[in-house]
């Protein structure tokens, strides 16, 4: 399952998880873009994880590796990244919009556009 979107529609979504409706808590918050690079638990779900990354985007980006969680949410805080979803599906990350993944092990993050750009991005596992 895939799901590409912006953030403000980020609500239609809780049907496919109640988890969603944490990872809307912990974004109104801005706590991703307050904390520090690293692992986080949302406060009131020990379920809903998410990491917060700066990196360079490359021409060959980063392959996600497969996690133990069902969904994962990409969503890019700062700059703009592409990801690449079972070497075929291929989405234009930025500001304000989200991809959310399920049972994909295929993934590859953070490549470049047309140039080289800096970004932060958080990912929500549930």
């Amino acid at each position: 399952m895939i799901v590409f979107d912006t953030l403000d529609n980020l609500e239609l979504y809780q049907k496919i998880s109640d988890k969603i409706l944490r990872v809307i808590t912990v974004m109104d918050r801005s706590l991703p873009y307050d904390q520090s690079i690293g692992k986080y638990r949302c406060p009131e779900d020990d379920e809903v994880l998410y990491e917060i990354d700066a990196y360079p985007t490359t021409a060959q980006g980063r392959r996600e590796m497969p996690s133990e969680k069902q969904y994962a949410m990409e969503i890019v805080l700062e700059g703009e990244a592409v990801t690449s979803v079972a070497g075929k599906d291929v989405f234009v990350m930025s500001p304000g919009r989200f991809l959310l993944t399920k049972d994909e092990s295929d993934v590859k993050r953070g490549m470049t556009r047309n140039i080289e750009l800096s970004v932060k991005s958080v990912i929500f596992r549930f």
